[in-house]
């Protein structure tokens, strides 16, 4: 009996051990759960789509010029320059002396023919008077020979000389100086009409505007309509202006119309009221595809759109937007 209370008392000591020794382990630290944060909102800057008008206009710049003109040269001839009379932007009248070749022994020549002609032609007075048949017959054939030289003298004098063909005024003087050898066909001047003006295009707008479009031009702040006359396309090949577009004015001041004026021209070729226009830096483009992103419940959305007239910073949207969409930039 008493060995069975020693081996009771033993087990109740371990027993005590291994329950104590549990107080004894550490005790795991309790997990921090991190703290819960909203995710932060995205801010787009938007545009909301908007009707308006839109205007598809091609801008230009041109010229006041002459419908006529015609380039002054000695022909064939060729020689010294004795001297130009007129200077560029002078008026000039039909018939005016326009230059010389050096002619002095051409003149010299021409004033002594001159005199033997007086001479013959006063012996043929006399002896038609109160000569014989004979004499009178002889001194009128010398008479005559003489005035034929003479004309010879006076036709060598006129080809050193140039004379102005038309009314006008001078547009181009060449800077051949006196003294100077004067080539066979070399241009000396050019005279413009300037009776009859029209008005001249020859940049990018010269060959994008077309034949019969009405057009408007601001000359001097002045604005004024005229018609398109004549454009590259249909000009000749070899023709001097084949780049050159013309307009035909209704109506304008003449103190606007000035040979060598500038002025600036703008055609309509397309335009909408009415319609949804938007900045035409809101549109991305992938080959032929245009499209806009949208904002929808704060998602940016792909929208494809079908593009109208386009001008220089604004475009017509035909299809894709309705009013009140918003566009992100």
């Amino acid at each position: 009996m008493k060995f069975i209370k020693v081996i009771l008392a033993f087990i109740g000591s371990i027993c005590i051990l291994a329950l104590t020794g549990c107080f004894f382990l550490p005790q795991e630290d309790e997990y921090l759960q991190p703290p819960l944060r909203a995710p932060d909102r995205i801010e787009y800057t938007t545009t909301p789509v908007v009707r308006g008008s839109i205007i598809d206009e091609l801008r230009g710049t041109g010229h006041v010029a002459a419908r006529s003109g015609i380039t002054v040269t000695f022909g064939s001839i060729s020689g010294r320059l004795k001297a130009l009379h007129f200077n560029s932007g002078q008026d000039v009248e039909e018939g005016d002396l326009l230059a010389e070749m050096l002619n002095d022994h051409l003149l010299e020549a021409l004033e002594r023919q001159e005199i033997y002609t007086r001479l013959a032609e006063i012996d043929f007075e006399r002896y038609r008077r109160s000569g014989t048949k004979l004499d009178r017959e002889a001194t009128q054939l010398r008479f005559r020979l003489s005035e034929i030289d003479l004309e010879k003298a006076r036709e060598a004098v006129e080809k050193t000389r140039i004379y102005s063909p038309i009314t006008g005024r001078v547009v181009y003087k060449s800077n051949i100086r006196e003294n100077d050898y004067i080539e066979p066909f070399m241009s000396l001047y050019s005279i413009a009409d300037i009776s009859q003006l029209n008005l001249r295009l020859s940049d990018d707008f010269a060959s994008k505007v077309p034949l019969g479009a009405k057009v408007s031009f601001v000359i001097n702040s002045n604005t004024y309509t005229g018609t398109v006359v004549q454009v590259p396309s249909l000009n000749p090949g070899d023709a001097v202006d084949k780049n050159v577009a013309v307009i035909e004015y209704d109506y304008v001041d003449n103190e606007d119309i000035i040979l060598g004026a500038g002025f600036t021209v703008y055609y309509e070729r397309g335009k909408a009221d009415d319609a949804i226009v938007i900045q035409r830096s809101l549109l991305r483009h992938d080959g032929n595809r245009s499209y806009v992103i949208l904002l929808e419940n704060n998602v940016p959305v792909e929208r494809n759109v079908v593009l109208g007239i386009i001008s220089g910073s604004h475009a017509e949207i035909l299809e894709g937007l309705s009013d009140g969409d918003l566009i992100i930039h």
